[in-house]
């Protein structure tokens, strides 16, 4: 019988990828072993970590005889050592995989001492540093006094990523790939126009707002604009009483135009409007990404903002992308990508830049998407 051990915390992310890969390598294990606290485990408005972790795997894995959770004082360390030893006595396994990334340091250094007493062939101890694409495997240790580096198999797409942070989702296709396309086009010529496309629309988003959008005025207005940059509405099928042709033509064809540049690199997976399933004391925070991807297992997030928005408005639309993303692991990072022309001084660009670094949000300036493109802007990503 074989034994998969981890340490529970709250970045959840690595004790998943690694009982995925052990299943992907066809390393057997029967029962996994959870190393966890008090906290991890009855902390308010959270679920268990432990089986956050486990549902992440699979429902087989709730089942009581497919794993155990050892409570231990995270504080502690002989204490650890001992809730460890007392467990070994009573049950008997022919191998071990131990992952000793997650809980805090003190649990860790007892894990590892603990089973570092045990013979090689009996027990196989890796970690995973933050973003690496190879585990680091301590024991047995290479015949050269170095850690071994085991390949990752396990490429986590973006419903596995949120379903391995207990986060439900929905999320939505692109409407009109080739208008979108279109628009960005016309906007770097017309941006004046598509702006006040989106200033009109942006008060209809509200249902009871656009029951009157095509008896005002500004139903004609957007509609003459329109035309004259070469949009027909007829033609296009495009319907203004429905909330999402609203969202279109106020902001969601950029998204939309981002996100296809996303899907045509080399990423691992990517969704349109992701909506977050979550509950939130900070009444104003966005519970909503705008393009979310994954590549090597790590999550990139991007925020698109179309109209001429001033750096205030800028700045506060930064601190609420910083903080629903501090929710999605440490590998988690954000790009903000803004085509306003009002914060394009040297001045204001230096300030938001200095924000965004202190709130680790890549901040993106219209200039340079004209410079780069989105291509140029995540090279990183680019098919080679």
């Amino acid at each position: 019988m074989n034994l998969a051990v981890v340490l529970v915390s709250e970045q959840t992310i690595p004790n998943v990828i690694y009982l995925k890969n052990l299943i992907i390598d066809r390393r057997v294990f029967d029962k996994i072993l959870l190393i966890t606290t008090n906290r991890m485990e009855n902390e308010e408005d959270k679920k268990p970590q432990s089986d956050v972790i486990l549902k992440a795997l699979g429902p087989e894995f709730l089942d009581d005889e497919k794993h155990y959770k050892l409570i231990v004082d995270e504080k502690m360390l002989f204490e650890i050592l001992k809730v460890l030893r007392d467990y070994f006595k009573k049950n008997r396994f022919d191998k071990v995989y131990v992952n000793i990334t997650g809980g805090n340091k003190i649990m860790s250094l007892a894990t590892y001492k603990f089973f570092d007493q045990f013979d090689d062939d009996k027990v196989e101890m890796v970690y995973l540093p933050i973003g690496s694409i190879n585990y680091k495997q301590i024991k047995p240790i290479g015949s050269d006094g170095k850690a071994i580096d085991i390949p990752l198999k396990v490429k986590l797409s973006v419903n596995e990523y949120f379903e391995s942070l207990g986060i439900e989702y929905e999320d939505s296709g692109p409407l009109n790939p080739d208008l979108s396309e279109y628009l960005f086009k016309a906007y770097l010529e017309h941006s004046d126009i598509i702006n006040d496309i989106t200033q009109i629309l942006r008060k209809y988003r509200d249902e009871k707002e656009r029951r009157k959008l095509k008896e005002s005025g500004d139903y004609s207005k957007v509609k003459r604009m329109l035309n004259e940059i070469g949009v027909s509405l007829e033609k296009e099928g495009c319907n203004l009483r429905r909330k999402k042709w609203v969202d279109f033509f106020s902001g969601g064809w950029f998204e939309e135009y981002v996100y296809l540049k996303v899907k045509e690199m080399c990423v691992d997976d990517a969704k349109l409007n992701v909506q977050i399933k979550r509950e939130t004391d900070i009444k104003d925070v966005k519970n909503e990404f705008d393009i979310v991807f994954t590549k090597d297992n790590n999550l990139y997030v991007i925020e698109c903002k179309t109209g001429d928005m001033k750096s205030e408005k800028i700045t506060s639309s930064l601190y609420k992308v910083a903080q629903l993303n501090s929710d999605l692991g440490l590998s988690a990072k954000s790009y903000f990508i803004s085509l306003s022309r009002a914060i394009l001084s040297n001045e204001i660009k230096k300030t938001l830049t200095a924000r965004s670094k202190l709130l680790k949000v890549n901040m993106v300036f219209r200039d340079e998407l004209e410079t780069k493109g989105i291509e140029g802007i995540l090279e990183k990503f680019r098919c080679k």
